[in-house]
């Protein structure tokens, strides 16, 4: 009898036993629950698979380091048109290169102290401080730390071709630098950086620097000097102590800092090395047609793409530079000195930009850059000068768009103290009851200040923050009639707002990268514009400064709104001009041997000399079309105001109580208005007999047509810069 077939479920069962398991995903990647994971698991391969990638496309177009060439290019820089301005060439500046037994040891060790300290112990990256500066950076949220080897600050010069930076270069850098260290030792390694680095004024290697910064060989450098020279290549057009001494000295204490932990010398040396003089001769030779905009066009350079990108070279940079408007504004600043000489001016500046871009057209840093007489190496357009009543504008239109004061409201020009002190006008005379717009246009002192205070004082150097100063402006009533000092830079910035109806626009030197043969490699990205007035705001300064030429008989053929500035003593003249799509500032100044201070040049006379010529020859010359003014929609047309009832009671208590505020000296202007806050009507006045005729009253001294007064004050008065 046969026997019976087992149940199917257990053949199952068995035959299931005798197969091998098979694999089976993980639970958590089976949990519904858990997607998070299974996303993490996703971008934690794909990472890794980039990651690999990326170091695999490094090796394997890794340069062959025993080919490396670690000769400079050249670095052409040109204009909007594509006009060469100037053309650096470091290898062509460089001497020949020298032994390492030919640089003294002393520059040897500050090398080595700044920059990498433990140069003789890495194999050519320093973990230490590369977790350091990760740390740091990752606090900051910004790049704060470098960790950078000597090794690979060579390598970056050998190996980069374009000035971006990107993850890949920082690998294949690292991988370089390996490689070096590996078919390199140390002293050669040394050598060739102390060769190759780039120190400003056209000289690449230490053996150039020695002789065009100190007129000796490397190896007779005393410790100041080397000091010195170590500290530049970080930053050789910010650190340049022949435009910018204080912080090369503040370099150069750092590297004596650095050499004292690292015991190459003692406190005693460090102080005596901080402390020497240094007898700088600048032995250069330089063909350029804007050497101050080139300078500083190299400074934004090293800022956007480090020093050694700079130094690699074999770039071309196109600039917004204008050499047609550049050429003509060098001639404007000659003309300017020609007539103002006479009065102790030696020096000027020009500045001329596009305020709807930024874009900087010309710039004049001085009258002559290798007039060492007159520091003309030494850009003023960056430099910190006082404004004097250039700086007014930016008080009335915080008094007008906070709504305290009004073109139309009333003022009193009366001397009297404010803050201390005794204040007057340059011209020794009181106006009376006038109103805002009069005040503006006529340059009163007096009423600046009682804007000042009424408005706020913190208020108003907030408002200019905003429009683009960026020096420390004092907390004081004084920094409305230019006690604070600022940048021209800073100040064409300012006065662009104005011309663009409210939008701020950083400056913009450069246009775009390209390599030899016109392939481009970068185009940076223009700072954002702000919107910090709206137009009707803006153009209550504009209407109001639209006549200041012909108040003051500047002699502009073309419609430039302007205002001009004086400081205490003479000591600088300003006079600024924009039209919708030109700014323009210009300054001269007594910066040679002897008194700093001219004898009676006022901002006015830079405008009828310097500005007058480039406005009305040197626009044409460039063949620049000068846009004219268009007042925005939603302003209210009004008179004079009687009182000042419109405005808040923070407005002038002896303007409004005054018998005579509708009387002699208001004026009958046509005033503009922001909506609401236009005058009140007048009452009706009893009537009265009819008073005698009255003669004209001259608002003040125009000293382009009367004179040049100077200003005198009693021993109790306190005079202050701001004179027209």
């Amino acid at each position: 009898m046969a026997e019976p077939r087992p149940p199917m479920l257990e053949t199952r069962k068995r035959a299931s036993a005798a197969q091998p398991p098979r694999w089976r995903l993980p639970e958590w990647w089976t949990n519904a629950n858990h997607k998070w994971l299974k996303t993490a698991a996703v971008a934690a391969v794909l990472i890794l698979v980039l990651v690999l990638g990326t170091f695999a496309y490094a090796l394997v177009t890794l340069p062959d380091p025993s080919k490396l060439d670690i000769g400079a290019g050249s670095v052409r820089i040109e204009d909007r048109h594509g006009t060469l301005i100037e053309e650096r060439n470091a290898e062509g500046a460089r001497v020949n290169p020298v032994k390492l037994e030919q640089i003294s040891p002393t520059l040897q060790n500050a090398t080595i102290a700044v920059e990498d300290k433990n140069f003789y112990q890495h194999h050519g990256i320093d973990w230490g401080r590369v977790i350091k500066a990760g740390i740091i950076d990752t606090i900051a949220r910004s790049p704060e730390q470098g960790a950078s080897t000597i090794t690979e600050q060579l390598a970056k010069i050998a190996v980069l071709r374009s000035p971006k930076k990107s993850i890949l270069v920082k690998l294949r850098e690292a991988m370089v630098a390996t490689s070096l260290e590996s078919r390199y030792s140390k002293k050669d390694i040394l050598a060739m950086y102390l060769n190759t680095i780039f120190y400003g004024h056209h000289a690449t290697g230490i053996e150039a620097a020695a002789e065009v910064f100190f007129g000796k060989h490397a190896n007779e450098l005393s410790l100041a000097e080397a000091s010195m020279l170590a500290g530049l290549p970080n930053g050789p057009s910010y650190y340049d102590p022949a435009l910018h001494l204080e912080r090369a000295k503040a370099r150069q204490a750092i590297v004596l800092d650095a050499m004292v932990r690292q015991q190459m010398i003692t406190s005693d040396q460090a102080t005596e090395a901080a402390n020497a003089k240094l007898n700088f001769v600048f032995k250069e030779s330089r063909s350029s047609q804007a050497p101050h905009f080139v300078d500083f066009v190299f400074e934004q350079l090293e800022n956007l793409y480090g020093p050694s990108v700079v130094n690699r070279g074999g770039f071309v940079v196109k600039t917004t530079l204008d050499l047609n408007m550049q050429k003509a504004a060098e001639h404007s600043v000659q003309v300017g000195l020609q007539q103002l000489g006479r009065l102790g001016a030696d020096n000027g500046d020009l500045l001329a930009m596009d305020p709807k871009t930024g874009e900087i057209l010309a710039m004049v840093g001085s009258a002559d850059f290798f007039n060492n007489d007159i520091q003309g190496q030494f850009n003023v357009v960056t430099g910190l000068r006082q404004p004097g009543s250039s700086f007014k504008p930016y008080v009335y239109e915080q008094a007008f768009k906070s709504r305290k004061l009004t073109m139309g409201n009333l003022l009193d020009d009366t001397s009297r103290h404010f803050a201390g002190g005794q204040f007057h006008d340059f011209d020794l005379r009181d106006m009376g009851i006038i109103t805002a717009h009069k005040a503006l246009v006529l340059s009163r002192n007096i009423p600046a200040l009682e804007t000042m205070q009424m408005t706020g004082i913190d208020d108003v150097n907030n408002l200019a923050r905003d429009m683009g100063i960026t020096t420390n402006l004092k907390s004081e009533v004084t920094t409305a009639i230019g006690s604070s000092e600022v940048r021209m830079l800073d100040h064409v910035v300012g006065y662009g707002v104005f011309a663009t109806g409210g939008v701020r626009h950083d400056p913009v030197s450069i246009l775009g990268i390209t390599d030899r043969s016109g392939n481009t490699l970068d185009t940076p990205s223009p700072p954002k514009p702000k919107q910090v007035l709206t137009p009707q705001e803006a153009y209550l300064i504009t209407y109001i400064l639209k006549d200041y030429s012909s108040t003051w008989g500047l002699g502009w053929n073309r419609p430039f709104a302007g205002k001009s500035g004086t400081t205490n003593n003479f000591r600088d003249a300003w006079m600024m001009a924009y039209a919708p799509n030109l700014v323009v500032g210009a300054w001269v100044g007594h910066t040679g041997p002897g008194n700093s201070n001219m004898n009676g040049v006022y901002g006015s006379m830079v405008g009828s000399s310097t500005l007058r010529d480039f406005i009305n020859n040197g626009l044409s010359t460039a063949h620049f079309s000068v846009e004219t003014f268009q007042r925005p929609s939603g302003l209210v047309d009004g008179r004079p105001c009687a009182d000042n009832s419109n405005v808040s009671s923070s407005a002038s208590a002896s303007a409004s109580a005054s018998p005579s505020a509708s009387g002699k000296n208001v004026g009958s202007e046509k005033e503009l208005f922001l909506p609401g806050t236009e005058c009140k009507p007048a009452p009706t006045p009893s009537p009265s007999p009819t008073p005698s005729p009255t003669p004209t009253l001259v608002p003040s001294i125009v000293p382009s047509l009367l004179g040049t007064p100077t200003p005198s004050a009693s021993p109790s008065s306190t005079v202050v810069p701001s004179v027209p």
